[in-house]
């Protein structure tokens, strides 16, 4: 009975020693650089509503998706497009 107890216990360490080991080998990966800092990502979406052309419009990517200051700004050039549609162009 004792045996099957002190089994447990170092199966246990191990789990815990593996997957530390695990997290500090392959975890921690650097954030990508601001990219934003290129390029003015919401000015050249609001060009690409502004000309009609859906296709060019982009997002920088983040860890867990794009950076929501773009696509809230994006979100509101086409709220005010949609109050004003003769800034639209219609293909």
């Amino acid at each position: 009975m004792l045996s099957w107890i002190a089994l447990i216990v170092v199966l246990a360490a191990l789990i815990v020693i593996g997957t530390w080991a695990w997290g500090s080998m392959f975890g921690h990966k650097p954030v990508p650089t601001d990219a934003s800092l290129e390029t003015d990502v919401p000015a050249a979406n609001r060009a690409a509503l502004a000309r009609g052309d859906i296709n060019a419009i982009a997002f920088d990517v983040v860890p867990h998706g794009y950076r929501q200051e773009q696509v809230d700004d994006l979100l509101n050039a086409l709220r005010d497009a949609q109050n004003q549609p003769e800034n639209l162009k219609k293909d």
